[in-house]
């Protein structure tokens, strides 16, 4: 349990300073955005990478495809936080609450590939885990 644990947050942690140093001019990946935008991504990746890792969470030895559709709790959960983070994203005051800027499709698209790194290694991991070969 605990190796996955931290599994998780080492791959959440580097995917996230990996889009905040890409979003900045400068740095590993030179990026050309503000550091609001540079933010912005940021936070959004890391609240995709929450939404992603919830259906990792379910199991530590299943996979997050199984019974995927039964918990409809959870769907709406799910459907309920990106709603949030869109209106967090676009809506002007709470722009300004939150100190956010609008994000284009190409940054969703990026922010949405990063974060489903968490699901796809967390699989990965499982599998092995799963698997009668010796290790």
């Amino acid at each position: 349990m605990w190796r996955g644990i931290i599994f998780v947050g080492v791959i959440m942690a580097a995917g996230t300073l990996f889009v905040l140093d890409a979003s900045l001019p400068g740095g590993f990946v030179h990026g050309s955005g503000d550091v609001p935008y540079a933010q912005t991504m940021a936070f959004t990746t890391l609240m995709l990478f929450q939404i992603f890792n919830v259906f990792n969470a379910r199991s530590d030895d299943r996979s997050a495809f199984a019974h995927l559709f039964t918990n409809r709790w959870l769907w709406a959960a799910v459907a309920a936080s990106v709603t949030l983070q869109v209106l967090v994203v676009y809506v002007p005051f709470l722009q300004s609450a939150f100190g956010t800027t609008p994000l284009s499709g190409r940054d969703w698209l990026v922010c949405v590939a990063v974060a489903t790194s968490v699901l796809w290694l967390r699989e990965a991991s499982k599998a092995m885990r799963r698997s009668p070969l010796p290790r």
